[in-house]
């Protein structure tokens, strides 16, 4: 599974969007999600990837807990340019390469370094 800027941990206010989706679903933002917990990793490989920049979302909020099949990627952009950010679409990319049954982290050595830096260093 790979998320986009995805508030799944934390306060559900801790988004510029929150009124909307109260308007948009007729939901309070802060009842239980029907699906149950979205802050426990899916029994899947999962990544998020976020920015720091993202102006809708609290990144703080957007990050996977550690684990053997999660990880965080960080990216330089705006929550709706995520999309199509192209440092976002190779993660996507490599990700979705994998073969099944082999998941590994974003190798983040060499040149890859300079683009997706530590998502857990120091605010």
């Amino acid at each position: 599974m790979i998320t986009l800027g995805s508030p799944f941990t934390g306060d559900p206010r801790a988004t510029n969007a929150w009124r909307v989706y109260e308007y948009a679903s007729g939901r309070r933002a802060d009842e239980p999600h029907s699906a149950g917990s979205l802050s426990e990793p899916p029994p899947v490989p999962t990544t998020a990837i976020f920015s720091r920049t993202d102006g809708i979302c609290a990144w703080q909020c957007c990050i996977e807990q550690d684990g053997p099949q999660t990880e965080s990627i960080e990216v330089d952009g705006s929550h709706c340019g995520l999309g199509h950010h192209p440092a976002a679409v190779y993660a996507i990319a490599d990700r979705l390469a994998q073969p099944e049954g082999a998941w590994k982290p974003l190798d983040r050595s060499g040149w890859r370094s300079l683009i997706y830096p530590n998502p857990r260093r120091p605010q």
